[in-house]
């Protein structure tokens, strides 16, 4: 392979996707008071969701250093490869600003080997950005080709998750105290997307996971997925939620190209457990509308 492929841990791909995909995965930092941990090294998503469901405050999250990604660009470029990095969107972390104040530390020929590329996305749609990119490189594509293959698909992916608690976006300041009390007096629970490399809030529901399947049901009728693109189930530490999704929409995605995926530190944060979704790619060309 004359490609590497780059990216960092919120694609939260888990534990032996660099063997899987053979990929570099750069960890972020998650700090739950004075504790640092390296994400998805020496803190596991089982082991965030327990000092989460403790913690007073939420954890935070800090890019990897310069340095880190200096060094690893060193190593692949000095093996003959071409460099191809993908990262959590910039509005959501300082990691593709990090790579791109590393790759400024080469030489011009070797920045032009060194292609960086912000998501806009984050968990599943970064994680699905990255199997494709693994896909395009296993078919002999270049760089450039496989830069241009994962913008054609940035706009084109849909997540959809809803949550068990708002117990977490109130700590979050995502949502106010009275918000929070009303929703869950009300047994109402709101569907988020990524958009623009935010979070955003596309509807609310009651909460129930016939609800949401009925809700996501309607919503991919009116917008298909591709049928050639991974798709990701996701959830917060509780793999059997994805079990009814796979079922409700097993006629949509082939089996070989479903994934499920655990939500990381960086969106799991906001969700808390016991969230569960779906990441896939539209037919549409054009970008999601909230």
């Amino acid at each position: 392979m004359n490609i590497a492929i780059i990216t960092d841990s919120t694609c939260d791909l888990g534990p032996g996707a660099e063997a899987l995909f053979h990929i570099d995965i750069v960890p972020l930092l998650v700090t739950f008071g004075k504790d640092i941990f390296l994400d998805g090294v020496d803190l596991t998503s089982e082991e965030f969701y327990a000092r989460l469901s403790k913690a007073d405050a939420l954890p935070t999250t800090s890019q990897p250093s310069p340095l880190t990604f200096q060094e690893l660009f060193r190593r692949r470029l000095d093996e003959g490869k071409d460099v191809v990095g993908v990262f959590i969107s910039s509005t959501l972390s300082g990691t593709y600003q990090t790579a791109l104040m590393a790759r400024n530390q080469f030489t011009p020929e070797e920045q032009e080997r060194i292609i960086l590329i912000d998501s806009r996305h984050s968990t599943g749609n970064l994680g699905i950005l990255v199997i494709e990119a693994c896909r395009k490189r296993d078919q002999g594509a270049e760089a450039a080709a496989i830069r241009d293959h994962i913008a054609g698909l940035i706009p084109r992916l849909r997540l959809y998750s809803v949550f068990d608690t708002l117990k977490y976006l109130r700590m979050g300041g995502r949502l106010s105290a009275a918000g929070a009390v009303a929703g869950n007096l009300l047994n109402i629970t709101p569907v988020v997307t990524l958009y623009d490399g935010t979070i955003s809030v596309v509807a609310k529901i009651r909460r129930s996971p016939n609800a949401f399947r009925k809700w996501l049901r309607e919503k991919i009728l009116g917008d298909l997925p591709d049928p050639g693109s991974p798709a990701i189930f996701l959830h917060s530490n509780n793999p059997a939620l994805t079990a009814p999704l796979r079922e409700e929409f097993k006629y949509l995605f082939a089996p070989e190209n479903c994934f499920d995926l655990c939500l990381g530190s960086v969106i799991g944060t906001h969700t808390g457990p016991g969230a569960h979704g779906l990441v896939y790619v539209s037919r549409d060309k054009q970008g999601l509308k909230v």
